[in-house]
């Protein structure tokens, strides 16, 4: 039985009304001539009605095949091997310089469709750079569209000019690669080498560090240069000029030498104005590399095409038709003739069955709800489809198919990852268009087209709220570092005035067999002093339970973002919260013994435990905020434990100056380290944790370009 028949065609049945009209005019036409024949006194063959007929049923058979009638909906699965390979292209004016013909631009155009030529299950992408870089097309196995996007890189492609090699590769790396293909990556950079901006280790540590190959192929003279050709306001072609003078831009092929020699993973070609196969360089470069099986989404709903069952009475009411009008034609001519149209039509149904099995397991996938096993499936298929010239419809039904199981995968990560999500989400679009541009009548793929828009859309909408709510985030925790900075700093003025204040102390007897030191006359100022120093605490006091109170909110905040899902922050304020507390409590200690000089030592032990744990919470949220930062070494080698003492200290004290502490009399005080930071340094290191961090560096980096070229 067939279930699910359908027309895939459906407005070619419209042809039918054709049928009507032949019918009703050779009605006419048989009635004239038979009034003819009657009036010339003869009589009418009914072989001609008959004929008639049989030509009637043979085009509306004809018809009912060209609607491309269709049963038994399925699908099938793929596996899809390879590398991931990213174009880097420089766009800037520069590359329109013409030491190579037609121009380096077009050079490294025609080198990048030549090396598309020969790849086969390779996922590639097209970034295009100059001051900013911006993604043409994300990783996609449809080589065409890449070669489509291809042609409409110019410099107007990119925001502003220049040329910052390290907007390609950070655009690159954090929105076009795959997280977790580390080593099956390429990057092949083709450029003149010309960089105003870029920290070149920065980039050769970024690609070390995610498994980026870097292929770079240096266009140009390196020697004389080449004019920048350009059009003026009038239209006129004219050259590039600075202050007056021709700017002549050559093949910076010194920095992209050191370049190649920072990064284990970057290797360089000089081209220069030589010709080269980009094929065949890269097929050298690669050869040995690791492949692995590529994740990309795909999935297509197909018919098992059944057309032969009208083709074929078709072609036997013709041949009958025409068997009535041909006088002697024999039985075993005709039956021989049925049964050659009979295998002709064998073989088409074989080798429709064959297209339409390679889409049963894929498409049980993908009614399964396995997208991520179905695409790679569907992936395949449309690779082998196009190779074996099938039909546009039966390609746009793979591409949309495709782009139905990415849209599943992008919806399913739009929380835990929306910038994956957001690639998955322009893959789809991709794909429903290159199903539009198959079939221009499929209305399901412009109506896919307008909605991936929208997802899109709010990804971006969503990526940039998330921006937003770490920056404000970022600011809020620079403002409590900058108020922790300045209660330690506080504090320490104050111990250090506590310290000043008391040098009439003697220092005590460090052995138990030394004399007795005479007793120690405190100053005569120390009613005085002990009361400002105990107001001066009770203040600090008040600082630190003001920035614990802050701490607390920012805590709250970040538990909230992290049950909503809106953000990856994990919680930071934990052990800072523990830390804060303890330095609360030392200074409450210290109140009261900075009330009597007799205990000032013991208070300062109490201010200096309450400065240990300031500075420990300042190392913590420091180390979040620049995790890799070397200024924070400091605090992994620093001993708190030089602030003991031992109780030949405490036995030199008099008896009215027996307190409960930890440091003698006059004990010298070690400095505690100051954060090396500054607040600036703090939030930009923040900045670069968030989302887009690349575009914010390049709309920084626009206003310091003073050679847009």
């Amino acid at each position: 039985m067939m279930e699910g028949f359908i027309f895939q065609w459906p407005l070619a049945l419209a042809l039918l009304l054709f049928v009507i009209l032949l019918a009703w005019l050779l009605a006419y036409a048989r009635q004239a001539r038979l009034h003819a024949v009657r009036a010339m006194g003869s009589s009418y063959s009914t072989r001609r009605y008959l004929r008639d007929v049989l030509r009637l049923l043979t085009l509306a058979l004809l018809i009912l095949a060209f609607a491309r009638p269709g049963h038994s909906p399925r699908t099938e699965s793929v596996t899809r091997v390879g590398r991931d390979i990213v174009f880097a292209l420089d766009v800037s004016r520069s590359m329109l310089a013409q030491d190579l013909s037609p121009s380096r631009l077009e050079v490294a155009r025609q080198a990048i469709r030549d090396l598309l030529a020969s790849f086969g299950n390779e996922r590639v992408g097209l970034v295009v750079y100059a001051g900013s870089a911006s993604i043409l097309c994300p990783l996609s196995y449809d080589h065409d569209f890449v070669r489509y996007m291809l042609d409409q890189a110019n410099p107007r492609s990119v925001d502003f000019g220049g040329t910052t090699l390290q907007a390609a590769v950070e655009k690159t790396v954090d929105q076009v690669f795959i997280q977790g293909r580390g080593g099956v990556q390429d990057l092949i950079v083709l450029t003149d080498g010309g960089d105003h901006g870029s920290k070149m280790s920065a980039v050769a540590e970024q690609l070390d560090s995610n498994g980026v190959d870097a292929l770079i192929i240096g266009l140009g003279d390196p020697a004389t240069g080449s004019p920048i050709p350009i059009t003026d306001e009038e239209g006129n072609p004219t050259v590039l000029k600075v202050d007056g003078a021709t700017v002549y831009t050559r093949l910076n092929d010194a920095a992209l030498r050191e370049f190649a020699r920072q990064s284990s993973r970057a290797h360089y070609v000089p081209a220069a104005t030589s010709p080269f196969n980009l094929s065949q360089l890269y097929a050298n470069y690669a050869a040995g590399k690791t492949v692995e099986s590529a994740t990309s989404p795909s999935g297509i709903r197909t018919y098992r095409e059944a057309f032969f069952i009208f083709l074929v009475p078709a072609l036997v009411l013709l041949l009958i038709a025409e068997c009535t009008a041909i006088k002697g034609l024999s039985l075993g001519t005709t039956s021989l003739f049925l049964l050659v149209l009979v295998a002709a039509g064998g073989r088409l149904e074989a080798a429709s069955e064959r297209f339409e099995s390679d889409f049963e397991a894929a498409f049980h996938l993908l009614q399964r709800g396995d997208f991520e096993q179905a695409e790679p499936l569907f992936s395949k298929l449309y690779r082998e489809a196009r190779e074996s010239s099938a039909n546009a419809a039966e390609l746009a039904a793979v591409q949309i198919n495709r782009g139905l199981c990415l849209i599943q995968l992008s919806q399913a990560r739009a929380y835990e990852n929306p910038e994956l999500a957001l690639g998955l989400a322009q893959e789809a679009q991709l794909a429903f268009l290159s199903a539009k541009r198959y079939d221009p009548s499929m209305q399901r793929a412009g109506l896919r087209v307008e909605s991936t828009s929208t997802l899109i859309n709010q990804l971006v909408n969503r990526l940039q709220a998330i921006e937003s709510a770490e920056a404000a985030f970022s600011r809020r925790l620079l403002q409590l570092m900058e108020q922790l900075q300045t209660l330690l700093k506080d504090q320490k003025v104050l111990r250090e005035k506590t310290i000043a204040s008391d040098v009439d102390r003697r220092r005590p007897r460090l052995r138990k067999k030394s004399p007795p030191l005479p007793p120690v006359i405190p100053p005569e100022n120390a009613a005085e002093l002990s009361l400002s120093f105990q107001g001066q605490q009770i203040e600090l006091q008040t600082e630190a339970v003001s920035a614990y109170e802050f701490m607390r909110s920012l805590d709250a905040e970040v538990e909230a973002s992290v049950s909503s899902g809106s953000t990856e922050t994990e919680t930071i304020f934990v052990e800072p919260l523990q830390l804060i507390s303890q330095a609360i409590a030392a200074q409450e200690k210290a109140v009261p013994l900075l009330s009597e000089w007799a205990s000032w030592p013991a208070g300062r032990g109490e201010q200096q435990a309450a400065e240990r744990a300031l500075v420990r919470i300042l190392e913590l949220l420091g180390r979040n905020s620049r995790r890799d930062s070397p200024e924070m070494e400091d605090y992994d080698d620093y001993d708190f434990d030089d602030y003991e003492y031992t109780e030949d200290s405490e036995e030199s004290m008099t008896s009215s100056e027996s307190i409960q502490g930890d440091f003698a009399a006059t004990s010298e005080m070690q400095e505690l380290p100051v954060p090396n930071y500054s607040a600036e340094e703090i939030l930009l290191e923040e900045q670069e944790n968030l989302q887009f961090r690349q575009q914010k560096r390049a709309s920084a980096n626009a206003a310091q370009v003073e050679k847009d070229y």
